[in-house]
């Protein structure tokens, strides 16, 4: 299956965007504390009411979107978490084993694996496939190969988001998310002239790839699943590059990447 790549978006631990990205690994950019995102997209109403995990989510997207000049209503989407909504996860928790157990109806409404592409799909007005996946450590693989297959089958752009905030405390021993990040790819049917992905499957196990990050991307690369498709924006940057991602234990997604960097 071969795609190709139009925009690209990220978020998180001192990166706002693809051209931060690319001048943090050349160099030109130093590391600096992470800031809450404020995605323009969604009202300021309700945008007073979302959570961290759909600011991320939306960010991305705005910015993949607005990278390959398409409208947010056009594309289909595929919006993954490894963990979910974990701060109101915590808070639902706490809340129902406390003496008060009435549930906040707006952070009831949130807790929903699918609330992030919900409110991208209001806000931008998108009536197109929506689709969310979530497959713990293999979540960014296995969503990217859920966003390329459905790119190929139904020959449609698609939009991917992967995004997972930092863990609280209590949930640190099921994974110890240290920082949020949230990373965004827009592809659609193989045409010239742009980078292009070609992806396969294959039935044995690898590893993950070691790319080659500053400290503070690298320790994120590793403890939040969502940002191990920094192995992808990675490549991306050099632009030719084989890639080979964990699916499960037992397979393996194949990507090989070609052409112009964006």
């Amino acid at each position: 299956m071969k795609v190709s790549i139009l925009g690209v978006g990220l978020y998180g631990v001192g990166i706002d965007s693809w051209q931060a990205f690319e001048e943090r690994l050349g160099g030109k950019r130093q590391a600096h504390p992470p800031t809450p995102p404020k995605p323009e997209l969604i009202p300021a109403r309700e945008r007073r009411r979302a959570p961290l995990a759909v600011k991320h989510a939306v960010e991305v997207a705005t910015q993949a979107c607005e990278a390959a000049n398409m409208a947010p209503s056009e594309p289909a989407c595929v919006f993954a978490s490894a963990m979910g909504d974990l701060d109101i996860t915590d808070y639902m928790c706490r809340t129902l084993a406390g003496e008060n157990t009435m549930i906040s109806p707006t952070k009831f409404h949130n807790s929903v694996h699918n609330a992030p592409v919900g409110y991208w799909s209001i806000s931008g007005g998108s009536m197109a496939a929506a689709n969310s996946v979530s497959a713990f450590d293999y979540t960014a693989s296995v969503a990217l190969m859920e966003a390329i297959s459905h790119c190929v089958e139904m020959q449609q752009a698609v939009l991917l988001v992967v995004q997972d905030i930092a863990a609280p405390p209590i949930f640190k021993v099921l994974r110890s998310i240290e920082n949020a990040f949230a990373g965004a790819l827009l592809i659609a049917p193989n045409r010239p002239d742009t980078p292009t992905l070609a992806a396969s499957i294959s039935t044995s196990g690898t590893d993950w790839p070691a790319p080659a990050l500053p400290d503070e991307l690298s320790d994120t690369y590793q403890s939040n699943p969502a940002a191990r498709m920094l192995a992808l924006y990675a490549a991306l940057n050099r632009g030719n590059d084989h890639l080979r991602l964990p699916m499960s234990e037992k397979l393996t997604l194949n990507l090989t990447l070609e052409g112009l960097t964006l």
